[in-house]
């Protein structure tokens, strides 16, 4: 553990997964591989870095990933379904132009109020995402994390930690394979988070 006089620093970086096959689409729970050239953007991304854990959403595209780059560099991955993308339901494998414009702005404008058709709601979601970051920050305290997961997932995280509306964290640029680092500081008078950077690959 990393601390000093009852200070702690957790450092966590996030990675968001490389290029999928099936091309730009609403790939929430859809299982795609990830395509030579995404794995490329995580390996160049990921060069140089040193984890003690590596935590991963289980989804396809995340975890063969996280389970290769752990087991070069002998380290246990854990395979969180918290850190999944959102289930879009009927909307998965659609691209935006094949997707009613109406419902398509009213998911935009207010997630929280529509959700699409047999789709995960968003409070949901933001449930599920708060929980993965307090499960993280127990089970890891003190360490450097790679967290390897989704641009929602990572989304939602700006909205709960730094307080911006959902609808604006819809606007942050996330491409393929970028790293995001928030760093968690706890002493006894309790935890505050800092934005460290977002590193596109």
């Amino acid at each position: 553990m990393s601390s000093t006089a009852g200070f702690s620093r957790t450092t966590i970086d996030l990675l968001r997964h490389g290029e999928a096959e099936g091309g730009n689409c609403f790939r929430g729970a859809t299982d795609d591989p990830l395509t030579d050239e995404g794995w490329h953007q995580m390996l160049r991304q990921c060069e140089g870095g040193q984890w003690q854990a590596v935590v991963s959403s289980p989804l396809g595209r995340c975890a063969s990933f996280a389970s290769a780059w752990a087991e070069k560099h002998q380290l246990k991955v854990t395979l969180d379904p918290d850190w999944r993308e959102i289930d879009f339901g009927e909307w998965e494998g659609l691209q935006a132009a094949q997707i009613d414009p109406e419902a398509l702005r009213r998911f935009y404008a207010d997630p929280n109020a529509f959700t699409p058709p047999k789709a995960e709601s968003y409070a949901s979601f933001a449930t599920r995402i708060r929980r993965a970051w307090e499960t993280l920050l127990t089970r890891h305290s003190g360490q450097k994390v790679l967290v390897v997961t989704h641009a929602g997932v990572i989304r939602g995280l700006f909205s709960h930690l730094l307080a911006i509306p959902v609808r604006q964290s819809f606007q942050i640029e996330l491409p393929h394979a970028c790293l995001t680092r928030f760093s968690c500081f706890e002493d006894a008078a309790g935890r505050y988070v800092q934005f460290n950077f977002h590193k596109p690959v």
